[in-house]
């Protein structure tokens, strides 16, 4: 089990945003409980507050639950206990290795390292404002990070209204030449055709309720056997 502690200021916005979209997109990937995932503050500001309203709204329009989450204090033994400390920014990263010292070894990084974006920083709607801006960062991280950690590359269909709306995910994330059609003989033939896929696949289930949830679990399962196939060939 791969331990991650998101890490933030105050813990009641960006963290717990990296704590609670990761717990539900591995839970929609089927890879839950390859994860212990937690999330806590450099400074004292905001201990046992809750996650911040506009945040906890956010989360609740996209079907996420922040109930029972508190902003909790970065501790000298998360060094040891988590695998990766992952910070929303550089003054998260100089806190912890202030804590940590040189026991944290390569342990902390920053999130967004994960989204191909090295150095850069998720945006802190504490002070922007823009709490949507902070969630494109965080999800872009999380989807990294899972797919870096799975070695896989992660289809996220969980805003997925509409099989329109899968195929595009799957358009922009796979190698789909632009002769296959938008259906699941069309998906066969790019895992399995004369030209097979050779990245492997995490898929992210859309979220209970979705009326397009049973297609895509038909479509998961088209990629397991498709991936069951090629092992066989091997």
């Amino acid at each position: 089990m791969t331990k991650i502690l998101f890490v933030c200021h105050g813990n009641i916005c960006r963290s717990p945003m990296a704590e609670l979209y990761m717990r539900d997109l591995c839970a929609r990937a089927g890879v839950a409980g390859h994860f212990e995932l937690a999330s806590a503050a450099t400074s004292a500001e905001e201990l046992g507050n809750g996650v911040y309203p506009p945040v906890r709204r956010l989360l609740a329009a996209h079907g996420i639950d922040t109930a029972g989450k508190t902003a909790r204090q970065l501790r000298p033994d998360d060094c040891e206990r988590y695998d990766l400390l992952l910070g929303m920014d550089e003054w998260n990263i100089r806190n912890m290795r202030r804590l940590f010292g040189e026991s944290a070894g390569g342990r902390v990084k920053l999130l967004l390292d994960y989204a191909g974006r090295p150095g850069e920083a998720v945006a802190d709607p504490w002070y922007t404002r823009d709490f949507e801006a902070a969630w494109a960062d965080v999800t872009a991280g999380c989807r990294g990070l899972l797919g870096a950690l799975t070695e896989s590359r992660v289809l996220e269909l969980g805003e997925c209204r509409t099989r329109a709306d899968v195929y595009a995910v799957l358009r922009e994330g796979m190698d789909w030449r632009p002769r296959y059609g938008e259906n699941l003989d069309a998906l066969w033939d790019v895992l399995t055709g004369e030209e097979p896929s050779q990245t492997r696949y995490t898929i992210a289930l859309p979220r209970p309720g979705s009326p397009i949830r049973g297609y895509a679990e038909k479509l998961r399962a088209l990629f397991a056997e498709a991936g069951r196939l090629a092992e066989n060939s091997e």
